[in-house]
């Protein structure tokens, strides 16, 4: 009996064995699992983010985040580029236009000559050098026209000379006459004294004015001839020549004084921009 009894306690005693060895080898197995694998929360997830990581709308936002201070700006520097690009372009074709009818204007008119003032005494081109000469040719017995341009020639005179202290050079206003045969330097003292006392009257021979009519391009005509009297047809024009006795422009009666006036001023400042 007491065999029995034995052999019952070790069955028990080994099938309590059993189930605690299984029982600590499932703990066992849970503990690892929950040690590697991450943590199940499905709430959890659907709202966690990385930490450097922003939400879809956020990132939209963000890539499309153009302030109008920015746009402003960069509206205002392109701007200033195109306007600086225009004055460059500008200022470019001015200068060569400049130069081009420079060019002409040495090749085409002006030159060398050699007359008498209406003071009698003998002046050559060379004499005019340093001075702004504009130069007007006619004849003192010129029923019309020859009058309003030397009214006109005179009132440039006395607006160029109240603005005399911004240039360095002196304005000097010319009358050559075309009628050699009878303008004699008295008669041309007599004639000019009535528009302006600044004007210089030149006349000489008729071969001297000739040459000098055909370096400047002036036609000029003796018409027929009424008794004494007669009408000498001419080219009218006033022509501008800067100190360095170069043909800078001209003036025909469709100008006014005030026009001619401002068109040499401007003249006179790049010349004196460019001679610095």
């Amino acid at each position: 009996m007491s065999m029995i009894t034995n052999l019952l306690s070790f069955r028990s005693s080994t099938y309590l064995a059993r189930n605690i060895i299984r029982s600590t080898s499932l703990l066992t197995q849970n503990r690892f699992l929950s040690s590697t694998l991450p943590p199940s929360n499905k709430a959890d997830n659907k709202n966690s983010t990385l930490p450097n990581e922003l939400p879809s709308s956020e990132k939209r936002k963000a890539k499309f985040n153009i302030s109008w201070k920015t746009v402003s700006v960069t509206l205002l520097g392109a701007a200033s580029l195109m306007g600086f690009i225009y004055y460059l372009d500008q200022r470019k074709v001015k200068n060569r236009k400049k130069l081009q009818r420079a060019a002409v204007g040495k090749m085409a008119i002006g030159g060398p000559f050699s007359l008498i003032t209406h003071e009698k005494k003998p002046i050559t081109d060379k004499d005019f050098r340093g001075q702004w000469l504009l130069i007007y040719f006619g004849f003192t017995h010129c029923p019309d026209i020859c009058p309003e341009e030397l009214e006109k020639l005179a009132e440039i005179t006395e607006i160029l000379r109240k603005q005399k202290s911004k240039h360095k050079h002196s304005f000097q206003p010319i009358f050559v006459s075309v009628d050699p045969e009878r303008d004699t330097p008295e008669l041309v003292s007599q004639y000019i004294k009535d528009y302006s006392p600044h004007f210089i009257g030149l006349t000489g021979t008729r071969d001297q004015v000739a040459e000098m009519c055909k370096h400047y391009r002036v036609y000029f005509s003796q018409g027929p001839k009424i008794g004494d009297d007669y009408i000498v047809d001419h080219a009218i024009i006033m022509y501008l020549i800067n100190p360095n006795g170069d043909f800078v422009d001209y003036y025909g009666r469709n100008k006014n004084a005030k026009e001619v006036s401002s068109a040499i001023e401007q003249h006179m400042h790049a010349f004196k921009e460019t001679n610095k």
